[in-house]
């Protein structure tokens, strides 16, 4: 008999050290946010109970509604000690049970209103920026639980009425909206922190080369609805290697650093400027084929121009090889369309370098 080979997904893929800092920054803001809006909630709470009466002594009535946001503030430490200190594993899944566990400690306060019931959404806010539908539909459920639990168990105890309730739920219901606007923006800010980390490169700060895929194929879209100018161009830095091999590679960054200051002074509106990965650089322009010659050889120039010193006063000066490609209809994928900008670019590299060529 044959056998199958099995393969079991135990668990999901590591993140990198971006979308862990991401997350990390995203669980940290958003403990320290329901904890705080909690505490002052929660004092606020405690007047109104001991003005009314008919709870109990104060001292029962604080140590009812303190005892949460303490629990919660001990939960909050904890996590930032420990995984600020330790980098513990934090993929989507455990940034969702922190929070609904945090949830749950929320929750678990409100024994006068059903107000808080509208908190357990807060862990779905997250998934929907995470964007992983299995992650909302499962959260979605695991939430609707929640509301259903905390319904049946504030139901079950005495709620105050009249005027009191009303303004127990007023203001249980300002502090839902306080604490969730404020972590949409807190987790929309680092989404998008994490979105410009992942499509930059870290070294030159330009482009990298997902970013260049992602907007080569929208101009080729663009340009099937409505035909213009279009070509992309590659250069790579001429006998890199013994760079790095005689300088060492913090020399080498710097030149690469040098190519990458220069793509981005020749930058227009219309152009996109990228490290493409190493020592080649690309860059997408709105123009004809005299038109990119032209920014291609002013880009040569002007890197064959700059002195790049090194730590001893050595001044040293470096070629670039270029290759061009203008967009054909014909070219079916962005593939195609960078494949006839690196044979120009090999070429240009085959015929002796520091020039320009085309396709």
């Amino acid at each position: 008999m044959g056998t199958k080979n099995w393969k079991l997904k135990i668990a999901p893929a590591p993140l990198s050290t971006e979308e862990w800092d991401v997350r990390y920054d995203i669980l940290r803001h958003s403990l320290w946010i329901i904890f705080r809006y909690l505490l002052l909630l929660n004092m606020l709470w405690f007047l109104m109970l001991l003005k009314v009466g008919g709870y109990g002594s104060w001292q029962e009535v604080l140590g009812k509604i303190i005892f949460t946001p303490m629990l919660l503030f001990g939960v909050a430490g904890t996590f930032v000690t420990c995984y600020g200190r330790f980098r513990l594993p934090l993929n989507d899944h455990i940034v969702l049970l922190i929070l609904n566990l945090t949830i749950l400690l929320v929750v678990a306060t409100d024994r006068w209103t059903y107000s808080l019931q509208v908190m357990c959404i807060v862990p779905i806010i997250f998934g929907l920026f995470i964007g992983s539908e299995r992650l909302i539909f499962f959260q979605a459920v695991v939430s609707m639980a929640m509301m259903i639990g905390h319904y049946f168990i504030v139901d079950l105890d005495s709620l105050p009425k009249g005027r009191n309730r009303i303004v127990l739920d007023i203001s249980g219901l300002a502090f839902d909206i306080l604490v969730i606007a404020h972590l949409i923006v807190q987790i929309r800010k680092y989404t998008q922190m994490l979105d410009t980390q992942t499509m930059t490169d870290s070294l030159t700060r330009l482009h990298n080369h997902e970013a260049f895929y992602e907007e080569l194929n929208r101009r080729m879209e663009e340009y099937r609805v409505q035909p213009g100018p279009l070509s992309i161009l590659i250069a790579d830095i001429d006998n890199f290697k013994k760079v790095n091999d005689t300088y060492g590679h913090a020399y080498g960054d710097r030149v690469l650093k040098a190519l990458a200051g220069i793509f981005l002074e020749e930058t227009g509106k219309k152009c996109f400027a990228a490290r493409y990965g190493g020592e080649e650089f690309a860059m997408i322009m709105e123009r004809d084929r005299i038109d990119a010659i032209t920014k291609a050889e002013s880009i040569r120039r002007h890197f064959e121009q700059k002195i790049i010193p090194t730590d001893s006063g050595i001044e040293n000066s470096f070629t670039i090889s270029i290759g061009i490609a203008v967009y054909n209809p014909q070219y079916e994928t962005s593939s195609q369309f960078f494949e006839m900008a690196d044979e120009a670019l090999y070429h240009a590299k085959a015929s002796g370098k520091n020039r320009v060529c085309i396709k």
